[in-house]
């Protein structure tokens, strides 16, 4: 699907993750398969925007996408996840 510049865009985050390689291999397979992603991190848990190791002490690491991608974002994201322990969400 492409997405004009002036097109409002809504996001839907795929479940959180606890490390930054996490992410850059869920967003590498996303960018492969042209699905646009953003990530968002809690900024004051660390440096802004270095992914490094595979947990950052507290660190939740969140991949956004337009939600009429999602689902096949989440497909791609659960596949590449498998049984791999996510951090439970808190409201």
């Amino acid at each position: 699907m492409n997405y004009a510049e002036n097109e409002a865009i809504n996001w839907k985050s795929l479940p959180a993750l606890t490390g930054g390689v996490w992410v850059a291999m869920v967003t590498e397979v996303l960018d492969q398969e042209g699905i646009p992603n953003l990530v968002k991190t809690d900024l004051s848990a660390g440096a802004l925007g270095v992914i490094t190791g595979t947990m950052s002490l507290g660190k939740l690491w969140r991949i956004q996408v337009p939600e009429p991608e999602y689902d096949r974002a989440l497909e791609i994201y659960e596949s590449l996840m498998g049984d791999h322990d996510q951090p439970e969400e808190t409201p």
